[in-house]
């Protein structure tokens, strides 16, 4: 009896110490298509032949239409949400007191330029190519359009 408890002790300790080995990974062989040629290189050919996207505040969004009484005053370059003021550069010259519209995707504003800036500077008008900051009363998208109404 003495044998069997010796063997049976024996088995158990070498069923705690066995260590499993890793699974093997099977491979399965690749069956050449003659129906069509791979599609990947030209898919990578695609894709790096794409230009590059510009800046949204740069270029103009599709679809928007412009108002029919204004003119382009630029594109919203930054929005700053805490303060409420677009910062953007001027392709007319704007003044305090004239109705600006803004619009975008999902931005439609009409106000009047209450506050405007350059260089933190408060200014009562601004010439083409100034880069300012106007005080808006709602939320506005980099991209949106600034159009002074007539």
């Amino acid at each position: 009896m003495k044998k069997k408890s010796r063997v049976k002790a024996k088995s158990k300790l070498a069923r705690k110490l066995k260590v499993r080995k890793p699974a093997k990974a099977k491979v399965k062989a690749k069956k050449a298509s003659s129906k069509r040629p791979p599609v990947k290189a030209a898919k990578k050919a695609k894709q790096t032949a794409k230009s590059p996207k510009p800046k949204p505040g740069s270029k103009p969004r599709s679809g928007i239409i412009a108002p029919v009484n204004g003119v382009l005053l630029g594109y919203v370059e930054d929005y700053f949400a805490k303060i409420g003021v677009i910062a953007l550069t001027l392709k007319a010259p704007v003044a305090l007191g004239q109705r600006i519209q803004v619009l975008g995707h999902t931005t439609h504003l009409e106000q009047l330029v209450d506050s405007m800036q350059i260089d933190h500077a408060v200014v009562s008008q601004a010439g083409a190519n100034d880069a300012v900051g106007i005080k808006v009363i709602g939320r506005t998208r980099r991209g949106d359009h600034v159009y002074l109404l007539k």
